[in-house]
């Protein structure tokens, strides 16, 4: 028994050591034209002339109204969003409206590039829903205008990634009061069963690690005063015309609150009402 723990436990620290890493870097392919992924017929020649190219060298045609496109074969691992950049030599004399087209999921994209400039670096075609294959999703067309050369040398597909924010604590505060809108009022309530208004506030500031006494007049002493409300800070509110804090909400913005009202109502936006309104606190003090 005691070989055989030592051999399973032998074998996973050799998988760890040598198992491949995770990359968290997004997609990408390039494809240059000597690339068996690259089509093209024999009107497209091959030059080595410029040390700006992708590979050993390019292809170049000259324009014409015929239909007798360049192709890049792309594979595509998923269905998704990806910017597309082609690359070519510098070079003035080269056409100056050399269409490119992209396939999306939609159609094939044209667009017309000077090839004048941004020779030698990457240049962005634009950006396109891409459907997952290993198919034909980059065309050079010699549909160009003028005589220049139109030319086609290496492309490149890579994946756009979605910026991964991170909320703050006042965000989080106003995204938890948010999942209590509907729950019922109930005097003295902090549950999801029923909740009155500072029972509300005390439920949802404790998501975000920020203590709040259980009464709105408490929470009022507790708060640091702000004369500009932020999204998240407490508003207090005298309903009962009694001199005395008598309610409290959570700042929603654009002067409304996520609260709990009163007997037989849930927890709503309510706009806040000047006349009954006495301040607002940062809980987060």
């Amino acid at each position: 028994m005691l070989r055989l723990t030592l051999a399973l436990t032998a074998a996973l620290v050799v998988s760890l050591i040598f198992a491949p890493a995770v990359s968290a870097s997004p997609y990408k392919q390039v494809v240059d034209n000597a690339s068996k992924r690259f089509s093209a017929s024999g009107n497209w020649k091959g030059s080595s002339w410029s040390d700006q190219k992708v590979g050993r060298n390019y292809r170049y045609a000259k324009p014409r109204s015929i239909r007798d496109n360049a192709s890049y074969k792309v594979r595509v691992p998923k269905t998704k969003r990806y910017r597309v950049f082609a690359r070519w030599p510098a070079s003035r004399g080269y056409n100056s409206s050399t269409p490119f087209g992209v396939r999306t999921t939609s159609g094939i994209k044209w667009d017309r590039v000077n090839q004048t400039k941004n020779g030698g670096k990457w240049v962005r075609l634009g950006t396109f829903k891409l459907k997952a294959g290993d198919s034909r999703k980059v065309f050079v067309s010699r549909r160009g205008k003028g005589k220049g050369y139109v030319i086609a040398d290496a492309v490149m597909v890579r994946e756009v990634q979605r910026k991964r924010t991170t909320l703050t604590r006042r965000q989080k505060a106003l995204r938890e009061a948010k999942t209590w809108l509907g729950v019922p009022y109930r005097y003295g309530g902090t549950s999801r069963q029923g909740v009155d208004c500072s029972g509300l506030t005390m439920r949802v500031f404790d998501k975000v690690n920020v203590s709040l006494p259980r009464t709105a007049a408490s929470q009022y002493r507790s708060g640091g005063a702000t004369r500009t409300p932020r999204v998240a800070d407490l508003a207090f509110g005298d309903y009962n015309n009694s001199g005395r804090i008598g309610h409290v909400g959570i700042y929603s913005g654009r002067k409304k609150m996520i609260n709990a009202p009163y007997p037989g109502t849930v927890v709503r936006y309510d706009p806040i009402q000047p006349r009954y309104h006495v301040g607002y606190r940062n809980p987060f003090r």
